[in-house]
């Protein structure tokens, strides 16, 4: 006896994974956007072979004094300012050069103000006070945050409760300094602020964290623990989710990390460690050592005229410590940076850089000449060498 078959029995609905991501996961445009940079100067992408630092990527430098981290610094502010990103910086070490960013590239213009100076007579030591114009700001396409900026942004919160004191700090935290992104970043989202953001902190390991400021005599362990915990979702998700199609703004952060000698720790062999811990070290997806491990191995451009010596630049090894970035940038290379004080050249841009800052180098080392030796000399008499720099 036959049985009867139900009608639709032998038809199978074809799965549809696209449609099942879509109606049940709500998963759309996972693609990342193409890779984008913010370009740097021809010295820096012929030492690293990369075109720049890359845009919508957590990276960062570290290295030895004098090694050419603040020159790539203020090339990548210059650069983000051709590109109309917008750079926030946050100065922890107190100690941005504008004089030297501008030469850089940087764009500032000095507001100007009448400022009481006071004048001293050295005979009588009688005080007398006067006004003259000073330079008592910058504006320009960019936001800098100093250690007083940010203390009057958000110096009065208590990092323990997230509530708000009636009186605000003096000291800058490192909480303060991720609370600022997240803000800026959530005013970002709602339209507030409607630019891409760029942000750079010089340098991490410069300032404390809550509970060591609680504390009032400060502990390694909680400034790397605050960095682990204040940071994670900025570097893990905010940051990177900015590359998504879905995005529209694409967000970065570059970090200049402070070292010290973790041989003289363990009498081990020579390296250096990251100050801060290891939280940023894992997160970064491009990290650049500046200098040498046991020494900063920069060797000094100088113009010497009868014994006196002009510095115009420096001369560091630098190369690639970590590259997670996307094929096929995921390279490392090694090189030498040449920085001056307009910021970095290649090292067939030397002679003409030489030619070119030879009038200004002869008068720098007239007005610094106290003897009067140098009141005669002429371009001759200048000749350019090379010296190792001298350490403690």
């Amino acid at each position: 006896m036959k049985q009867a078959i139900k009608k639709g029995a032998g038809i199978k609905k074809t799965f549809d994974i696209g449609e099942f991501k879509s109606n049940n996961l709500k998963l759309t445009q996972v693609a990342e956007k193409p890779m984008e940079w913010f370009i740097m100067p021809k010295g820096f992408q012929e030492a690293l072979s990369l075109p720049g630092i890359p845009k919508g990527w957590f990276s960062g430098c570290y290295g030895w004094n004098s090694t050419g981290k603040s020159t790539i610094k203020n090339c990548l502010i210059a650069s983000a300012q051709r590109q109309n990103v917008l750079p926030v910086i946050f100065e922890t070490e107190s100690n941005f050069d504008f004089k030297y960013a501008i030469d850089c590239g940087m764009e500032a213009t000095p507001v100007y103000d009448e400022v009481e100076v006071e004048d001293v007579d050295e005979e009588t030591g009688e005080v007398t006070v006067r006004k003259e114009k000073q330079i008592v700001d910058y504006e320009g396409n960019f936001i800098l945050f100093t250690n007083e900026a940010m203390c009057e942004y958000c110096g009065d919160l208590d990092y323990s409760t997230m509530t708000r004191k009636s009186t605000k700090r003096t000291v800058a935290l490192i909480e303060d300094i991720a609370y600022i992104i997240n803000d800026l970043l959530d005013k970002q989202e709602k339209g507030e602020l409607p630019v891409e953001l760029l942000f750079i902190w010089d340098s991490v390991g410069s300032i404390t964290s809550w509970k060591s400021y609680a504390s009032k005599c400060g502990n390694n362990m909680f400034d790397a623990s605050s960095i682990s915990t204040a940071f994670n979702t900025i570097v893990n998700t905010r940051i990177p989710s900015s590359r998504s199609q879905k995005s529209a703004y694409t967000n970065s952060f570059f970090i200049v990390n402070k070292i010290w000698d973790s041989s003289m720790a363990t009498m081990g062999k020579p390296s250096v460690k990251l100050k801060g811990g290891n939280s940023f070290e894992y997160a970064l997806r491009l990290l650049i050592a500046c200098g040498k491990i046991i020494t900063s191995g920069v060797k000094k451009m100088e113009a010497t005229v009868k014994g006196e010596k002009y510095e115009y630049g420096t001369v560091a090894p630098i190369s690639i410590k970590k590259n997670h970035l996307p094929t096929p940038y995921n390279l490392s290379r090694d090189g030498l940076l040449y920085c001056t004080a307009n910021g970095i050249i290649s090292e067939s841009e030397i002679d003409n850089y030489k030619k070119k800052m030879l009038p200004n180098i002869i008068r720098q080392l007239k007005e610094n000449d106290t003897t009067g030796k140098l009141s005669d000399i002429t371009e001759q008499d200048v000749e350019f060498t090379e010296s190792d720099e001298e350490t403690l």
